[in-house]
């Protein structure tokens, strides 16, 4: 069908007619909306289109028959004139188009009559159903559209809300990461002053020797034991008296260096064992490096000293001489293993092994100078002591492993024999304590250790009366040890100095290896043996004064050694600090006394007389309460109290 452009007479727009059968019709502008009868324009320009020339067809067209087009126009139906424009057919939704209004046969095609006024119109039933169907429609549609549209809303707020967050959170990390940490101020100078501390112990040392080194070792050690022979079976008076009071161990001692090394102690400058303890049910595996005072010739090494064939499939010189192999590294140093890591030892001249975590921490502060060095890891220890303990000394290896308790993961001890003993004691914690924990910890325990070995010393019953006095000053002996001691923390370890005179160190070191030999035969697992009724104390604190008491104070503040002499004569010793305050003395004052066995009156008349205090710290005895009472002189002369003359009776 061909549609007719109409101008609207009002506003002149080009309005679309879809067919020519609506002429006559009254329409609406749906620009302007402006009503209208719709009449053809004046004047229509025709455009014609150039098209093809259709073939001829082969055969004649047939046409329709003629139809009957009646007078009256088809039935239409009333609608309120509001839903025209939406009731246009199809085709009016194209731009330009518009709403027609039908009027009944006879209307007057120029408008006239009353027909502006109409409020209804005549449409086509099949326009009518196609506008109930898109309004249904658009009732649909109106829900879904606003629950998308909330949602759209939802995730946008959230979006936003997320992004400012994260925006704030970004700047909150900024500001944080700019800002710098706060420092605890108090605990940066106490670190300060324990690495201050740990410092001036170091410098107390005897030696100042290199860390020792696991170089030409066949394995990974677990226990290290480093020592100069030469240097401790010497001909030297004290050394040949330290070594006689190890009795059956420096024995002991001796003959393995000698079996191992095939060297006397004495032709041996440095010596290092490492022992590898590996599966529980396995005996451990036992490695050494031997470093000669004098260079040897490679003839007497192989013939007269190892005694042993070459292995020409290994590098290096490697010796076997069953049940050892030797490697020879140059005419003063060897290394020794079992016959069984001859392959592990060639390697190990160019593959050294590394030192376990634990006990790399005590290498480091290691001294090969010193004349003894043990290390171990208490873990080890523990789980093959059946190898290292006689079966006799499985209670003692429980109670020394339980003794460092949880804390304490490996310990490094050191001696060395100058003009007095220099011990030094290293205990490294475990990933799960500090170093302050176990300091705390070891701390605790050294204190009760007298008692502990009092207890122990209880169950044993020696041969001879030597043995038994030995043993039974030996924790009186340890008491005075630990007052000697000093306690300081390094970056991850533990370090304990011990000082002993020269006269000291004999006996500490006789009476604990007689302790030690009498623990290997003591049942400890029945009752204590029966102890004879102890010397009876005297009445007087007089002749309380005069017992016998072990004394080695190395620094220790005067309040500790007043105490320690208490726990010897059993009579408390009361410190007045309020009138030490008034001639300027503490309680803290260091007391440096080297006096082995003495008396407590001369151990106390050391410290009244000390000139330092110039004359000013006096102590008085009060017999009625049982009790000793240092104090200033001025205190005592303002309170009364008799001052004691500690020269009596000395």
């Amino acid at each position: 069908m061909a549609t007719v452009t109409i101008p609207c007479p009002k506003c002149s727009a080009d309005l679309k007619l879809p067919d020519r059968k609506l002429l006559g019709r009254k329409g609406k502008c749906p620009r302007c909306q402006h009503r209208f009868v719709l009449t053809e324009p004046d004047d229509v320009e025709l455009t014609l289109l150039e098209a093809e020339t259709p073939d001829p067809p082969t055969a004649p067209m047939v046409g329709t028959s003629a139809k009957w087009v009646p007078d009256q126009p088809a039935p239409t139906t009333t609608v309120p004139d509001s839903s025209l424009a939406a009731e246009a057919p199809a085709e009016s939704d194209s731009p330009g188009a518009f709403d027609f209004l039908s009027t009944p046969a006879g209307s007057s095609p120029s408008g006239t009559g009353n027909s502006d006024e109409s409020d209804t119109a005549t449409v086509p039933d099949n326009a009518t159903s196609r506008a109930r169907g898109r309004r249904k429609r658009k009732k649909r549609g109106g829900p879904v559209f606003a629950v998308i549209g909330s949602l759209l809303f939802v995730v946008c707020m959230a979006g936003l809300w997320w992004q400012q967050n994260s925006d704030a959170q970004l700047a909150a990390d900024q500001a944080a990461a700019a800002q710098k940490p706060q420092v605890n101020e108090a605990w940066q100078e106490e670190k300060r002053n324990l690495a201050v501390a740990n410092e001036g112990a170091q410098k107390l040392s005897p030696t100042s020797g290199a860390a020792i080194s696991l170089d030409y070792l066949p394995f990974t050690p677990h226990l290290i034991f480093h020592l100069r022979p030469a240097e401790v079976w010497s001909t030297d008076r004290k050394n040949r008296e330290f070594v006689a009071t190890l009795g059956d161990l420096g024995q002991w001692l001796e003959q393995k260096i000698r079996d191992i090394t095939r060297f006397e102690p004495q032709e041996i400058e440095e010596l290092t064992f490492a022992v590898n303890f590996g599966p529980r049910t396995s005996a451990p595996e036992v490695a050494a490096v031997v470093r000669l005072r004098t260079e040897q010739t490679k003839s007497d090494l192989q013939l007269n000293r190892f005694r042993g064939s070459r292995r020409s499939d290994l590098e290096g010189e490697l010796y076997e001489s069953d049940p050892y192999s030797y490697l020879l590294i140059d005419r003063k140093t060897f290394a020794v293993s079992p016959i069984t890591m001859s392959d592990t030892l060639a390697d190990a001249r160019k593959y050294p092994p590394q030192a376990p975590v634990d006990i790399e921490t005590l290498l480091r502060e290691s001294d090969r100078s010193r004349q003894m060095t043990l290390m171990f890891d208490l873990l080890n220890i523990d789980t093959h002591r059946e190898f290292i303990f006689a079966e006799q000394m499985q209670h003692f290896a429980d109670e020394f492993v339980l003794w460092f308790g949880k804390d304490v993961q490996t310990i490094g001890w050191s001696l060395h024999l100058g003009s007095e003993l220099y011990m030094e004691t290293l205990l490294h914690p475990n990933n799960e304590s500090s170093a302050l924990r176990a300091q705390r910890h070891v701390k605790v325990k050294m204190e009760k250790l007298p008692e502990l070995l009092q207890r122990t010393a209880r169950f044993m019953s020696p041969a001879t009366k030597g043995y038994r006095e030995m043993i039974g000053r030996f924790p009186a002996m340890m008491r005075g040890t630990l007052l000697g001691t000093s306690t300081h923390i390094g970056p991850s370890y533990v370090r304990m100095i011990t000082l002993l005179p020269d006269k000291a160190a004999a006996n500490l070191a006789a009476a604990s290896l007689f302790t030690w030999t009498q623990s290997v035969i003591t049942d400890f697992s029945g009752p204590a043996p029966t102890i004879a009724a102890a010397k009876a104390l005297p009445d007087k604190i007089v002749d309380r004064l005069q017992m016998m008491i072990y004394v080695d104070f190395r620094n220790t503040p005067l309040q500790e050694a007043l105490a320690y002499i208490s726990d010897e004569i059993q009579t408390p010793i009361e410190i007045d600090g309020d009138g030490l305050k008034k001639a300027a003395l503490t309680q803290n004052m260091k007391q440096n006394y080297d006096f082995g066995e003495a008396t407590a009156l001369k151990t106390l008349d050391a410290i009244m007389t000390n000139p330092d205090y110039r004359d000013m710290m006096v102590m008085s005895i009060d017999e009625a309460a049982k009790k000793i009472i240092v104090t200033s002189r001025p205190s005592a002369t303002d309170t009364g109290l008799t001052i004691f003359d500690t020269k009596q009776g000395k």
